[in-house]
């Protein structure tokens, strides 16, 4: 026998046992889905925490940070608060420059009631929208009220003798944080 020969009755045997092979196995289960990279998300499937466990962690936190705060040993606090439709990232002895005048002397003392969240090292208080006025305190003082540096506007159109020119001046007025204070409890 010739060598095509041989290798002709090998494909065709090969072709052969593969349909057979085929024939044998088609029959998938109904409702079959292949395993394929668009079968099933490529993150992994969230699993809920046990809502007991979560409340005896909650509850444990809660006290870990009224420890801290009843101790005082927190550190220098922060807060984010929101004063003049802006808000603000403060630590004690900070100075704010606002781009409006507010209607206080220079020298008097004002209470920041809007907090969002106040902080330390070691733990974030964040509110929901804001923390309770009980809560946090946090104080400053007006320490001057300026204008900013003149804005020129100018508007000019060649060859058509328009000019005109604009300057804008607004008045500021700048804080200084005294005190950021956490009441002792929460909850």
């Amino acid at each position: 026998i010739p060598a095509t020969a041989v290798r002709l009755v090998s494909s065709t045997s090969l072709w052969s046992a593969s349909r057979r092979f085929q024939s044998q196995g088609t029959a998938r289960p109904q409702g079959y889905v292949p395993k394929t990279s668009l079968s099933s998300p490529p993150w992994p499937e969230v699993v809920l925490p046990d809502p007991a466990e979560e409340t005896r962690h909650h509850a444990e936190v809660v006290r870990k940070v009224n420890e801290l705060i009843a101790t005082g040993q927190y550190g220098r606090l922060f807060a984010v608060v929101h004063f003049a439709s802006h808000q603000w990232k403060v630590t004690a002895e900070d100075l704010i420059l606002i781009e409006n005048e507010l209607d206080l002397a220079c020298g008097e003392r004002i209470r920041l009631e809007k907090v969002l969240l106040v902080g330390a090292d070691d733990f974030t208080l964040l509110g929901k929208p804001l923390l309770g006025k009980d809560l946090v305190r946090v104080e400053a003082t007006v320490i001057e009220k300026t204008e900013s540096w003149p804005k020129i506007n100018m508007k000019f159109k060649k060859r058509k003798n328009y000019r005109k020119k604009r300057i804008i001046v607004s008045s500021q007025t700048v804080l200084r944080i005294n005190t950021i204070e956490i009441a002792p409890g929460l909850c």
